[in-house]
């Protein structure tokens, strides 16, 4: 059995509605501002045919985004304007996160009317990256790494795959201006980086290694670069021996991969 869900309103916004929403969104100043533009733009047009508008309502008595919707296609051509007014702000990722809050629902009606409208690129001209002579180190150090994994393990290797695609996506990340056209790069240990962005995100292009393991039928034990063996458990399996095999040689470079943290 399907349902259907029930909307206060659930209509296609107007061609002269989605221009004037689209004016609000281009005359704001800030991140912040956008959201509350975007926010009392739409609902003032989607309260006005039920006789209400957004002065009827305050804390006792709350507007609830979800029980508006409107056409998918109009839905996608505010947040993208919205977006890209984030943009001259450095605030995309955190704007696109905001906007989910604040919007009313998507339904689907492909014959919705929307204006076509020249998408222009608002980012700063420039995208000023600083780093410190410290983390050239660590970017200089993990290319390497990367090269010691290829002559190790092979190119063709997971090993090598993995590890060099996502230091690649990591450095890519470096660059892109979805947090701001100011970032600033400093070493977070031998491998790993921290990044500032100007929106004031912070994050880290962390190296995680794989842990060193015995490939030994039925054995459990975590091989240390010194060459000791242990298991996360008292009673955990291991080769009786002590004659553990490494899954990667004691002076060999750690297989592993670069992961976003934030």
């Amino acid at each position: 059995m399907s349902s259907t869900t029930t909307y206060r309103a659930q209509r296609a916004l107007t061609p002269d509605e989605l221009i004037a929403i689209r004016e609000e969104i281009e005359a704001a100043g800030g991140p912040v501002e956008i959201v509350a533009r975007v926010a009392r733009a739409v609902f003032t047009a989607l309260l006005a045919p039920l006789g209400e508008s957004l002065d009827d309502y305050n804390r006792d008595r709350q507007l609830f985004p979800d029980q508006f919707a409107i056409p998918q296609t109009q839905w996608q051509s505010i947040c993208d304007a919205a977006l890209d007014r984030a943009d001259a702000f450095g605030a995309r990722a955190l704007l696109a996160l905001e906007l989910i809050d604040v919007m009313p629902c998507s339904c689907q009606n492909p014959d919705a009317p929307v204006p076509p409208v020249e998408r222009v690129d608002q980012r700063p001209f420039e995208h000023v990256v600083t780093v410190t002579r410290e983390a050239t180190d660590v970017i200089a150090a993990a290319s390497a790494h990367c090269d010691r994994l290829a002559a190790s393990f092979g190119i063709d290797s997971q090993e090598y795959r993995e590890a060099v695609t996502t230091w690649q996506h990591g450095l890519s990340r470096l660059f892109a201006m979805g947090l701001g056209a100011r970032t600033y790069v400093t070493r977070d240990g031998d491998l790993s980086l921290l990044v500032h962005c100007e929106s004031g995100f912070l994050y880290g292009i962390v190296f995680h290694p794989v842990r060193r393991r015995c490939t030994r039928d039925g054995c459990r034990a975590v091989i240390n670069d010194d060459g000791r063996a242990w298991t996360y458990l008292p009673d955990d399996p291991k080769c009786p021996d002590g004659d553990h095999t490494a899954s990667y040689p004691l002076d060999g470079p750690h297989p592993g991969t670069w992961q976003f943290h934030s």
